[in-house]
């Protein structure tokens, strides 16, 4: 396939690749279907001899339509103008492809693809759309390349057709050989070489980081929502439990020593603490206690001292979807976050939550205390047990269960007096609840089309109809019975949501979490005192403990969730730290011989401005002056070789390389003033008409001026090809110049 027949196909991929790159960075299914399949279908439609093109009066109305329909989409959400901005350049890019077919609408069509891949950088974070990029990138070089063929190809076309008088169709096309594609080929590969390889430099040397600015653009831009994770839980709404393997985060346990840890259980991560029941299934968090916690990039913030010997786990954690709650597996003791922030933070159920407004942290590290129990109280610093609940759950029906249960078990039906028997009763009680709830006849299921069917169902408090009627439901309703139960007869118990893990990349030394790992348990306070964990849901269907082998399948799409952390977190997320590691890694002690240098030579620069006795502010001038003159020497030398470059051209003398073009150049100055002087006389020089030719035409038509420029023209080519190296012609030239314009302002 020739050269010219393949851009056409380059060109029209290259506007389609950035339509799909448009349409998944915006997430939009129904954008992609039908503006997709528009773009797909225009070149059949609207190209070759039967093609039909839009009218120039439907097109400018078309685009209007979609002007006004992207302000209609902007005014949802004005603080985030890319979607709609870029909704509106897709439709006009589907408008220009069935426009008619010339050189400036295909420039058109390009420019507006460019267009849609900036506007999708800026909102997108996908690892699909960074290959979509890559391929679009080396894809456009080329076309690129093509299209100045194409150009040119078009223009002497039409040039060649108007001088025979045949139709633009007919004309002769021109000639190509295996040589030019070779030749063609070979410029394309280096150029994406070198392409490739300066922007990896620059990536290298310049770092930067996924702030949480462009997580939180990007959340914004596909409409803010949660991801399992909320303060609160609605039992009649819809429910964050899902089966999705879609992967949420990943976390990365150490030691003291910094040595990875994995867990001899399943990873349980804590992310809201809800105890207050406001009815008709809702839960929600106590609004009393809360902390507000500002947070920089950074800088670790101790939430509260531990003694030197305390044991501590760091969590690295990574979120691959913005998300407003904190998670962490225990006790939080300090946490540092990748960007400035605030937290609210719940020192009684040690819970943090991202502040309304504030920008959501992608990653952030915490220590944590792993007691046993796992989760300290704060009535463990010498308050009396006994917390009371503000606002706890009561059902004269869900009582009656509850003491029936203690009875049967031979409990007492209400806690004990004495400090230390009622934190054992708490604990023997809710162990009697997980499993009435873990081992009865409960049925885990996710299908609750059947809760509340009937009438009569419906009237009924959901905590109640599932403890009692309808025995069904996931592990919220579970967690909410057993907290229920507990309230009941006034056991200090909280529902809590958040994830159970036992995916452990051996390979990354970090647990993956994913949607399908969204779970909600029970926590009791317990002796210590402490909070116990009670999870009543039954073991088969607890995340953690489910079957965690993966088929061929489930493989793949691990490996690419894999990749796509490895691309958020090392590629976007790549910062100063990370640049460090790299270069630690590859050329151990750089940054110290680095930072050695940079010390001595500003040891030097001291030591010089004292000897010479400088002030600060005359060295700061000194060398403002020198960067000044160096500035204009190189503005200088860029300008004397753009002259030079233009004599030679005008000259028809660019091939000459090196120095001896630029000796050249200066030897024939006076030609390209004898050329400029002729132009501006109305004399212009064809550009296909050689020196000699043109100056013996010019005898013909004006024997005044012919003499000069055929004098001008024979010392021309004595310097070009008849190897003349002498000089002496600079005041013979000169009165020539000096003749032709005597002769110019006869005849004008």
């Amino acid at each position: 396939m020739s050269l010219l027949k393949l851009y056409p196909i380059m060109s029209f991929t290259l506007v389609l690749l950035a339509i799909v790159a448009q349409c998944l960075s915006q997430r939009h299914p129904w954008l992609l279907l039908v503006a997709g399949g528009l773009a797909a279908v225009s070149r059949s439609v609207s190209e070759g001899p039967r093609g039909l093109s839009l009218p120039r009066s439907i097109s400018l109305l078309l685009t209007a339509i979609a002007l006004i329909w992207s302000a209609i989409v902007a005014s949802g959400d004005l603080e985030q103008p890319i979607p709609a901005i870029g909704q509106f350049v897709v439709w006009l890019t589907v408008i220009k492809l069935y426009e008619r077919h010339t050189l400036e609408n295909e420039a058109e069509r390009l420019i507006l693809a460019l267009l849609l891949m900036v506007l999708a950088a800026l909102i997108s974070i996908d690892l699909i759309f960074g290959f979509l990029l890559l391929v679009w990138c080396a894809l456009g070089m080329v076309t690129l390349m093509l299209y100045q063929l194409n150009y040119a190809a078009e223009r002497m076309q039409r040039q060649r057709s108007k001088v025979l008088g045949l139709p633009i169709g007919v004309s002769p096309n021109p000639v190509f050989g295996s040589g030019l594609r070779r030749h063609y080929r070979n410029i394309s590969i280096v150029s994406i070489i070198i392409v490739f390889v300066s922007s990896t430099a620059m990536f290298l040397l310049f770092p930067r980081g996924l702030t949480s600015g462009l997580a939180n653009a990007s959340m914004n831009s596909l409409g803010r929502r949660q991801v399992g994770l909320g303060e609160g839980v609605d039992l009649l709404g819809s429910t964050r439990i899902s089966l999705s393997r879609e992967q949420v985060l990943t976390v990365g346990l150490t030691d003291d020593d910094e040595e990875p840890i994995q867990l001899n259980q399943p990873l349980r991560l804590r992310a809201a603490v809800l105890s207050a029941y406001r009815g008709d299934g809702i839960w929600g968090a106590e609004p009393i206690g809360l902390e507000t916690i500002e947070l920089q990039d950074g800088v670790n913030r101790t939430l509260f001292y531990t003694p030197e010997d305390t044991v501590k786990i760091t969590q690295d954690i990574k979120l691959d979807v913005a998300s407003e709650q904190v998670v962490s597996m225990s006790v939080p003791v300090g946490i540092t976050v990748d960007a400035d922030t605030t937290l609210a933070y719940r020192p009684g159920s040690q819970t943090m939550r991202v502040a309304h407004d504030a920008d959501t942290p992608m990653q952030y590290v915490i220590e944590v205390v792993p007691e046993e129990p796992l989760y300290r109280s704060p009535m463990s610093l010498g308050v009396s047990p006994g917390l009371e609940l503000v606002h706890p759950y009561y059902n004269p029906a869900v009582y009656t269960l509850a003491t029936t249960l203690l009875e049967q078990a031979g409990e007492p039906t209400s806690p004990p007096d004495d400090d230390v028997r009622r934190l054992e009763w708490y604990r023997s009680a809710a162990v009697i609840f997980e499993r009435f709830l873990k081992y009865g006849e409960y049925e885990y299921t996710l299908d609750l089309t059947e809760v509340g069917s009937t009438p009569e169902m419906s009237e009924i408090d959901p905590v109640e109809r599932f403890l009692i009627h309808q025995k069904f439901g996931h592990c919220e309703y579970f967690a909410s019975a057993m907290t229920g139960l507990c309230h009941s007869v006034q056991i200090p118990t909280r529902l809590v949501t958040g994830y159970v893990s036992n995916r452990f990349d051996e390979i990354t030394q970090r647990y993956i979490v994913t949607k399908s790992d969204a779970h909600a348990w029970t926590e009791v306070l317990g002796p210590g005192p402490g909070w116990m964990v009670f999870d009543p849901t039954p073991p088969a269907n607890v995340p953690g403990t489910r079957e965690a082998t993966m088929g061929p399948v489930d493989q793949v799409i691990w490996f690419w969730r894999w990749l796509e952390g490895q691309w958020r977190f090392n590629i976007l997320g790549f910062d100063s730290e990370t640049q460090n590691v790299l270069a630690e890694s590859v050329l151990p002690g750089l940054q110290e011989d680095l930072d050695s240098s940079l010390e001595t030579i500003g040891g030097w620069a001291h030591g010089f401005r004292k000897i010479i006795g400088l002030g600060e502010w005359l060295s700061v001038l000194i060398i403002v002056l020198v960067a000044s003159v160096f500035m204009l020497l190189i503005i200088g030398y860029r300008a004397r070789s753009r002259r030079l470059r233009r004599i030679l051209e005008q000259a028809n003398c660019s091939e000459v390389p090196g120095r001896e073009g630029r000796r050249l150049a200066a030897r024939l100055a006076f030609y390209v003033q004898m050329l400029e002087r002729l132009r501006q006389g109305g004399l212009a020089k064809p550009d296909w008409q050689p020196p000699a030719a043109f100056a013996r035409s010019l005898q013909q038509v004006h024997p005044e001026v012919s003499s000069a420029v055929a004098e001008m023209t024979k010392v021309y080519y004595q310097l070009r090809y008849g190897g003349r190296v002498t000089g002496g012609h600079e005041l013979e030239m000169k009165a020539a110049l000096a003749r032709l314009d005597h002769a110019l302002e006869i005849i004008t």
